[in-house]
Order: C-alpha cells, then sequence, then structure tokens
C-alpha cells in the first residue's frame, strides 16, 4: 500500500516545524525548566505510583476515596500502577517460621518452659481479611497467643515423662491440630468459606527446661536408665558366651565318641614315633634317651633340659667306699 503525500500536506508539516522550532528558539530557557521538573516528578512520583512485589509475595490493595481494603483481589509477583492515594502493603507468602518460649505446668504439677518452633505460611484467599482485621503483626497479634493457649492446654494433660519421652510427638500433632482449629474459628466471616488465617505445616518443640532441682533429678534418672541398659547387654553376652561354651562341650564329646572306638595301643604308639621323628628332625639342640619308660619309646629333652642333663651327667661322681671295720662284740682290748 502506497502513500502520497501531497504537497499541501508537506507544506502544512513545515510550517508545523518552523512554528515549533521559533517557539523553542524564543522560550529555550522556560522549555528547559520545565523539562526538568517533569522529569523530578516522575522521578519523585514514581515510587507512589509504581509498586513491585518481591518473589514470593502477595499484595492487599487499600482504597482511600473507594471503600478501604480490598478483601477479593490478590495481587501477585511484578510491578502494578497505582494511585498516589491508594495503597498496596505486600505480604510474605512463603514458608515462615517462629520460635517462642512458653512456660507451662504438667499434669503433675510441674512448671517448665518449653521452646516451640511453629512454621507456616499464609492462605493467600485470606490475606485481605488478614491485612483488614488484623494487619501485618499477625504473628504478635494472631499466632503467637493462639500457640500459647493451645500449648498450655495440652501440656497440661500430660505428665512430665510423658511431656519429653514417650508422647513429645503425639503432643505437637495435638497442638497442630488445636491451633489449626482456633485459627479458623477466629477466621471465619460472612459468605466466606471456612479456612484458617494461616496454613500450619509443622509444631515442633525444640526443648524444654526444667528447674535446677528437677533437671538434676532428670539426668540421673537418665544415668541409671542407661546403666541398666548396659547390665542388660551384659547379661545377654553372658547367656550368649554360655550358650557357645554348650555347645562347644558337647561338639568335644562327640568328637571323643566318634574316635573313642578306633584308639588302640598300637595306633597310639604309631602317633608317638611320628611324634619322635618329627622332633627329632628339628634344628634345636635335644638329648635323646633310648629305650625310656615301659614301651621303649625315646625320650628326648629340649636345649634347658638337655643342657642341665648334661651339667648333671659330668658333675655328678660316683661316692667313695669308706672302709669299716668291725669289732666283735666280747672283744677286749688289753693294753700292755
Amino acid at each position: 500500500m502506497t502513500v502520497h503525500i501531497t504537497p499541501t500536506f508537506r507544506r502544512a508539516i513545515g510550517r508545523r516545524r518552523s512554528s515549533l522550532a521559533a517557539f523553542y528558539a524564543r522560550n529555550k530557557p522556560t522549555v528547559h525548566i520545565a523539562s526538568l521538573a517533569l522529569v523530578f516528578f516522575v522521578v519523585i512520583a514514581w515510587q507512589w505510583v509504581v509498586v513491585t512485589i518481591p518473589a514470593g509475595h502477595v499484595g492487599v490493595m487499600w482504597y482511600r476515596f473507594l471503600g478501604g481494603t480490598d478483601t477479593v483481589t490478590v495481587y501477585h509477583e511484578g510491578a502494578h500502577f497505582v494511585f498516589p492515594w491508594d495503597h498496596m502493603p505486600s505480604y510474605d507468602a512463603r514458608l515462615q517460621s517462629a520460635a517462642r518460649d512458653f512456660d507451662v505446668l504438667t499434669q503433675d504439677g510441674l512448671s517448665m518452659a518449653v521452646n516451640v518452633v511453629v512454621q507456616f505460611r499464609l492462605n493467600e484467599n485470606k490475606v485481605g481479611l488478614l491485612h483488614k482485621n488484623i494487619g501485618p503483626d499477625y504473628v504478635e497479634n494472631l499466632l503467637m497467643p493462639t500457640m500459647g493457649a493451645e500449648i498450655r492446654e495440652v501440656v497440661s494433660g500430660n505428665s512430665t515423662d510423658d511431656t519429653y519421652t514417650t508422647r513429645r510427638s503425639q503432643i505437637q500433632d495435638e497442638i497442630k491440630r488445636r491451633v489449626v482449629e482456633k485459627l479458623i474459628l477466629t477466621g471465619g466471616s460472612p459468605g466466606v468459606s471456612a479456612s484458617p488465617w494461616l496454613l500450619i505445616d509443622a509444631v515442633l518443640i525444640r526443648g524444654m527446661q526444667f528447674p535446677p532441682e528437677v533437671q538434676a533429678s532428670v539426668n540421673r534418672k537418665m544415668q541409671q536408665y542407661q546403666l541398666r541398659e548396659e547390665y542388660r547387654y551384659r547379661l545377654e553376652r553372658e547367656r550368649l558366651e554360655s550358650e557357645r561354651k554348650q555347645v562347644e562341650a558337647q561338639g568335644i564329646a562327640r568328637f571323643q565318641q566318634i574316635i573313642g572306638a578306633g584308639i588302640s595301643e598300637n595306633y597310639l604308639k604309631w602317633k608317638g614315633i611320628d611324634a619322635t621323628l618329627a622332633l627329632a628332625q628339628s634344628p634345636n639342640a635335644k638329648v635323646v634317651v633310648i629305650g625310656a619308660g615301659k614301651d621303649g619309646m625315646p625320650l628326648i629333652l629340649g636345649d634347658t633340659v638337655a643342657q642341665a642333663a648334661a651339667g648333671a651327667l659330668n658333675t655328678t661322681t660316683p661316692p667313695a667306699e669308706v672302709p669299716q671295720t668291725s669289732v666283735p662284740p666280747n672283744s677286749t682290748s688289753n693294753p700292755r
């Protein structure tokens, strides 16, 4: 498609340009000042006109002249244009955690401090109502008071031992369930489906602090418990050792029964000859006594015994004969 520009139109454009150039030439300082003022106004008003919602956050619109908070529309991440007289606050919709110490009383009357961590996230469907009825300090004004009341209620129905030993996980689940129910009741509104202000992911008991005397007693109890487990392990080990010895004795007895019928006197002599040959062929010095014992088996003595025997043979001499004179009993000596 071709557009034809008539000479009349060209002359009109030329006259317009000439008039603008003449206006700029006559009012150059004024144009510069007005341009700077416009840029300054845009820079200053940008933060009031453009609202940026960061990642993981949601926004709520508050209208100054149109009824206040919009409890239905939820604004998500990105840039949003608003009028300077309106306001769009943002709320963190990601997983959050808050920790707090609560003073509780157990069923048996023991006072202790419990450190609890709660993991939660915003219910995006209730952000508008949350902003209108509670505000940005919903953790301090809504969550923590509800947590404290339910924790004290649950712990008061359990003993001290159950709280820090066997029922700890059940207590955490029960606290979570009661907190969710309480948030649903407080968040109910006419014409709005029943849902909690906040979505509770987990309630975790991170630690318990007892009075010093009770803490020392608990430590002693745990020490005795570990000693009991140690003794139980020792008894089990000794029982297994007794069974091992019994099995070993039974094996030896069966071995003796099996080989007992085949052992004869000639077999023992043959094994003795083999043992004698093995000892005689060893490189150690030894003394061999031939014909020792009733069976005529050689007696082999090792180094130490052989040296002692050789020394005894070299140093031993037969006893000297002592001549004896006999005197007749009735003989007398008459010296002259």
